[in-house]
């Protein structure tokens, strides 16, 4: 059986990547609602269509933990912590699609990062896990109290 942290990650890997939707902060927004019951991007949700929306009603690609704390207070806020545990949230540098070295928002699965990402070969939807130890920064965890 598959836990609900991996079925997380998997139901990323069948959404389409849309911004303002199902983008990579939207989509530990989701996981973040799942476990905590509260919708911290509820505010943002449709908001946005593109990168240059997103960072301009959001602030998001110049400052993302500004931006995701921002939404995490609208639930009461969540722990920042040093060392993260399954089923928490990050937000880390990473490279796009594109190679540019961009924030992105991630839950850690316990050995890696899962991100939401959009694969143009399967019709945009996609997830990816990555190792710590390719990511170039990792700028924030906050932990979600997720219990498998």
């Amino acid at each position: 059986m598959m836990s609900p942290l991996y079925h997380e990650l998997h139901r990323w890997n069948a959404a389409p990547f849309i911004w303002g939707e199902m983008d990579c902060v939207l989509s530990i927004a989701d996981w973040v609602w799942k476990v905590k019951g509260k919708d911290p991007a509820a505010a943002l949700r449709g908001v946005y269509d593109s990168r240059g929306s997103c960072q301009r009603e959001t602030g998001f690609l110049r400052n993302p933990v500004e931006a995701v704390e921002a939404c995490l207070a609208t639930i009461g806020g969540l722990p920042r912590v040093a060392t993260p545990a399954p089923g928490d949230i990050g937000i880390v540098m990473a490279y796009d699609a594109k190679g540019r070295l961009s924030p992105c928002g991630g839950l850690w699965l316990g050995e890696a990062w899962g991100f939401k990402t959009r694969n143009e070969d399967h019709g945009g939807r996609g997830a990816i896990t990555i190792k710590p130890i390719l990511i170039p920064q990792v700028l924030a965890i906050w932990g979600v109290g997720y219990e498998a």
